[in-house]
Parts: C-alpha cells; structure tokens; sequence
C-alpha cells in the first residue's frame, strides 16, 4: 500500500468524531452533541463521495483511482466500516447517554414502556396524531420513490406492507410526554406510532424505520458562465431526486422485507446499510434544552478582547500603524464585520473588494457590501456559486448585492474561488491606501463561533500590493498575477511549499537541525505526500497536525520516525492551516486558505500569507506544539487508522490552551 484512500481516511476521521461520544472530559450534552455531528458528517459523505463512487461505477466502469483502488473495493470498505461505526453508536446511546441521562432525570423512552408511559404515549396519540396521517400501501405497488433524507415507518401488517413518513417539521421529533420538578419523559415521535401501531392497523404489526439518501452532486461543468447561476438553479431541484447513494435500515427487519423494498426502488444490493432502530441522529441538534442543567452543557466563555481595537477611535488608523492579529472564536468575529461596516459608512473609502465563499443566510458582511454600494462605493463581489450546499444564500446574496449596485462575478473559469479575503481602497492625503483582511476561514459570522480560524487586518504594502493583483486577475481572468510575498495558488502556492521543503533537506543533508510544522484540514495530494517523504528520508523533522483526511503511508523507517502526525477533534472544529519550517534557526511562517489536496493547490484561488511579526509566529507554533502533545483530545493519525490518543499528562485540551495564548497576545 503506497497510499491510503482518502474516503477511509476520512472515515477514520468520523471515528474520532465518534470517539468523542464516550470522552468523558466533556459535559454529557455535548457528547450527544458530538453523536449528532457523527451522523451529519455521515449523512453528506453518503450524498456527496458515496454517490460519487456510485457514479463512477455505473458510468466510467471500475476503474482504479489514483490512491490504486476501484470503487467496488472502497464501496465494501465503506459498508463495512460504517456498519461497525454504527453498531457503536448505538451501543454508546442505549447504554451509556440514554442511563446517564436519566441520572439526571432526563428519560429517554424506548424498547419496553412502563404503564404510565404507556398511557401517556396513548393519550397523547390521541390528542395530536390521530386522523393526521395517511398510510401508503405498497404491496401491490410496481415502483417506489422516497423522499430524500426523509424517515418513513416501514410496516408489515399481515399480508401488507405500508409506508408512513414521519414528518418532523409538522410533529416534531422529540415529544415531551411529562415534565415537573424532578423529571422529564421524552419519547420520540417514530415511538409513538410504533407503540399505537394496533389503533391504525393491528396488533400484530412490525415497525421498521428505513431512510433514502441521495447524490447531492449537482454535475455541472465548471466552467463559469452567465448562464452559471440559472444552471445551478435548475440543478438544485434534482438534489432531491438523485441517484440513492444509500438505504439506511434497521438491521432487524426480516432481509425478505428489506430487500423487497429495495427491488421496488430498482436498488443494487450494495444500496443496503444496516442501522439500529433510530436513524438521522443528526436531529439530535434538536433535542430539548435543559435551562436549569447547566452542568450538562460546555460553561460560556467571554470571546478575548481585542483592546487596540476598543480602546481605538480610528480604526483605519490603528491597522495602518501595525497589523492586527485576530484569533476566532476565542475572539468575536465582528471585529471584521464592524471594519467593513465602517468602510462601507467612511465618506474616504472608494472601493471595497472581496471573495465569498460560503454564506451566512443573514450575513452580516454582506449587508455592510449592500450598504457600500448603495452608497454609491465601487463594491466587487468573487462569489463562489459552486460551495457545496451553499449554493442557495451565496446566489441569494449575489443576487441582492447586483440590485444595490455591486458588480458580483460567479467564479472563474475552472477554477474554484477559496480565498478568505477582501481589500478596501480609501483616500488619505489625496493618496490611495489598501487596507485587506487575509484569513484562514470563511467570511462567515455563524461558522466563525464553531471553527477555529485566525486573521489579520493590515495596511501593510507587502500584503496589499499583492492583493491588489490578485483582484485584477479575479476581474479579469487574463493575466497571471505579479507576485512578491503572497503564497497564491494555482501560481506559486505549490512550488514555495515544495521550495521551503527543499531548504529543510538540503540543511538536513549538511547535518544541522531541519525541521517543519505543518497544520491543515486534509493531506491529500500525492506530490506532496511523496515530497514529505522525501524530507522526512533526508532527516527533516515533520510534525503535523492533520485533522481530517490523511492519505500519507509511511514507506521507511525514517519516514516512521521522522513524520508525527495528530489530529484533534475538539469543540470547536479546528480549521487554521499554518506552515512553519526552521529555516537553519530563522523561521518562516505562513497562514493560508488551502490544504494539501490537489483540489486547494491546483484547482483553486487560495491564498497563502506570510506572518512576520515574531509574536503571531511564536503564538502559531505554540498552538501546534500544544496539539502535538495533546494527550486528552489529540490522536494518533497513523497508518493503521487506529486513533489512539497522544501520550500526554496535559490538564488542559490544546483548544483551552490557546484561550490563554490569545490573552497573553492582547494583554
């Protein structure tokens, strides 16, 4: 094996997701918390890399990917890791969060009802869901097409079959049956049609829960023209009628029932995924808060100050006279939008700049935009049409930022647009000064408070000049960008990482210290992957913080020694990429957009920064070091995609380390 496949890495990725459920560092909600996150991360990779393989399967053949397998191997690799994921995720719900809850007097019914609950359950059938509903007979049905994502019962009464979809919108999926003082008795609503099963049918009927997922992938060409926005429109309403990529059952439903319902959905037999009695635990985002149980819950934390900043009557000013360095959400994302709210109402600001690439449905940025052009500022909008299930408020937003007057583009001619940027142009002293935002994440307030991402506000030449090309060729798309500091990818992002590797080795090779630390999302590109390699042969020290795909394989013993790879799953989702190399004792920092993929490196705008103030750079290395040796929250990212936990004595996780790394910066 040369390579691991980077949809059973990712899966690997998912466990440590799961992992978190049985953590007991973390208050018993938030580990609920984490078993909902577990199934919607499940639920896209099925839509979206599941189908894919589905895909390729049935219309490019079975083919090897690049990584050297054929989807019909990774799609048996897939069932079965994701049926043993399953298992345990029902495993820690029933037997482990389902009594801990009800120490705290929180009862989650199921399986056998005592009495009371019984009656409870019958009354409240009665009062709310009787004669609103309607049963489909399939029995004699030829085809059968269910709704997307959408739970339906499955019942086998006598000699019929039924369908019943279980539509939470309208009933909602948790009911509260009893509440006082001491208790509180939730069952949810698929219960309360299997236990009043006999009022609508008979007694002797069974109750299965059975789930359709499918392609989310939307196969347009991507290749931006202005019909961009009207075919991503139109593709959007297939969403819901795609090819299944998976139907989810529970695994004691006789096979002959089972698989008679798959031949009516005219699906393959590699279509069936077994699962327990619930599915889409997803909806577990939703189940009741409990006010007076604060205990259960992660405590609030106050977001860090950003005093310069607040103790500043000038903003533009204070970024002019040395750069900001924003850390999120340890710090409040609206230290950004307020400075594009006040570039957008400062009389001396002409232009403003950006890329978008997923947004918030009521974006505070894009609102300051909207009140920029309306003011008659010349506002360019990069809006990236093609963010996966974005797709909607990224063209809802380009749209009513065109009728304020702005000119929005919708990507670039095949490439992606992933920047996290934006430049406003104001007038001082009947001179033009940059003022530019480069970050590591979206320019999106809500993801802001869930992901972990830095920033930095600056007026500084090296940055702004260069930004400066990298818009004209946004606006244009003709000529490549003329750049001297930024890290750009398609153009240069790729050769300098390869470059400042190439310094590592050859200082290995001369016998002094060499080494570099690497944090990103994913490491998938096999250029790199065998560039790492090379490195780690030569001597250099890699330490790298990877927290999701990993498709590295060690080849040698140097590489076994020399290459250390952990990944964090913590509460906030870790998202900074940072690259830091030793450079013979004078180190080089960057922050970027991009990961490791080939999609960041060769088939996107990103944008790489360097970082030069030594205080940032200590505070970066700092936060890697600290996930290295991670000891409650940090695994193992290895070849065997086991996720042992990093040997570590640290009271604190590395996330609450780096609360006390952004105080001790804004002292």
């Amino acid at each position: 094996m040369k390579y691991i496949d980077r949809d059973i890495s990712w899966l690997s990725f998912n466990a440590r997701v799961l992992q978190e459920v049985e953590n007991l560092y973390l208050p018993l909600m938030e580990r609920l918390k984490f078993a909902a996150i577990y199934s919607s991360n499940l639920e896209e990779f099925y839509r979206v890399r599941v189908a894919g393989h589905r895909f390729a399967q049935r219309y490019r053949g079975d083919l090897k990917n690049r990584y050297g397998y054929r989807p019909s191997f990774i799609l048996q690799e897939i069932n079965a890791i994701v049926g043993d994921q399953q298992e345990k995720l029902g495993r820690l719900f029933f037997e482990v969060l389902v009594p801990e809850m009800a120490d705290e007097g929180i009862y989650f019914l199921h399986d056998e009802l005592e009495q009371r609950d019984k009656t409870l359950v019958s009354n409240y059938y009665e009062s709310h869901l009787k004669d609103q509903f309607s049963l489909v007979d399939i029995t004699d049905l030829s085809m059968i097409d269910l709704k997307n994502q959408a739970i339906y019962l499955y019942i086998l009464s006598e000699n019929r079959k039924y369908l019943l979809e279980m539509d939470y919108e309208k009933w909602g999926r948790f009911i509260t049956i009893y509440k006082d003082d001491q208790e509180t008795r939730i069952i949810q609503l698929d219960d309360i049609f299997r236990y009043n099963a006999a009022k609508f049918l008979n007694a002797s009927s069974e109750v299965y829960a059975v789930k359709i997922s499918r392609d989310a992938e939307l196969y347009i060409e991507e290749e931006q023209d202005i019909d961009i926005v009207r075919k991503i429109k139109k593709s959007l309403k297939k969403r819901e009628t795609g090819l299944p990529s998976r139907l989810l059952f529970n695994e004691n439903i006789p096979f002959k029932h089972i698989n008679a319902l798959r031949k009516k959905m005219k699906l393959d037999m590699t279509s069936l995924i077994p699962g327990g009695q619930y599915h889409s635990f997803y909806d577990f985002f939703k189940f009741p808060f409990f006010e007076d149980k604060s205990h259960l819950y992660h405590p609030e934390f106050q977001a860090i100050p950003c005093k310069r900043l607040d103790a500043s009557a000038d903003w533009f000013a204070e970024v002019k006279k040395s750069d900001l360095f924003l850390s999120f959400p340890y710090q409040d994302f609206r230290y950004v939008t307020r400075f594009l709210r006040l570039a957008a109402e400062d009389q001396e600001v002409l232009e403003i700049n950006i890329t978008l690439y997923r947004v918030n449905d009521s974006s505070e940025i894009c609102q300051a935009l909207e009140l920029a052009a309306q003011k008659g500022k010349k506002v360019f909008v990069l809006a990236e049409v093609l963010a996966r299930f974005d797709e909607i408020s990224n063209i809802y937003w380009g749209e009513r930022l065109e009728k304020a007057g702005a000119k929005v583009k919708y990507g670039i001619k095949k490439l992606k647009v992933h920047a996290k940027t934006f430049a406003i142009h104001r007038r001082e002293n009947n001179q033009e000064v940059t003022y530019a935002y480069l970050g590591t994440g979206n320019l999106n307030e809500k993801t802001a408070r869930l992901y972990a991402d830095h920033g930095i506000l600056t007026a500084d030449k090296r940055y702004t000049n260069d930004l400066r090309e990298v818009f004209s060729f946004m606006k244009k798309a003709t000529d490549k960008p003329i750049l001297n500091h930024l890290l750009v990818a398609p153009f240069v992002l790729r050769d300098k990482i390869n470059c400042l590797l190439d310094n590592e080795i050859e200082i290995a090779k001369s016998g002094d210290k060499a080494e570099a630390f690497i944090k990103i999302n994913s490491l998938e590109d096999l250029q790199m992957i065998d560039k790492i390699r090379e490195a780690a042969d030569s001597g250099v020290k890699i330490n790298m913080v990877v927290r999701g795909i990993c498709c590295y394989y060690p080849q040698t013993p140097e590489q076994g020694r020399n290459i250390k790879i952990v990944s964090v799953v913590d509460r906030f989702l870790e998202h900074t990429r940072i690259y830091h190399f030793y450079n013979g004792g004078n180190p080089k920092t960057y922050q970027a957009s991009a990961d490791l993929m080939t999609r960041n490196l060769s088939n996107r705008i990103e944008v790489g920064f360097p970082v030069w103030d030594t205080t940032a750079q200590q505070l970066l290395l700092d936060q890697i070091n600290h996930q290295l040796s991670d000891g409650i929250k940090g695994r193992i990212n290895d070849n065997v995609n086991n996720n042992q936990y990093v040997t570590g004595a640290n009271e604190k996780t590395s996330q609450e380390m780096m609360f006390e790394l952004v105080k001790k910066m804004n002292p």
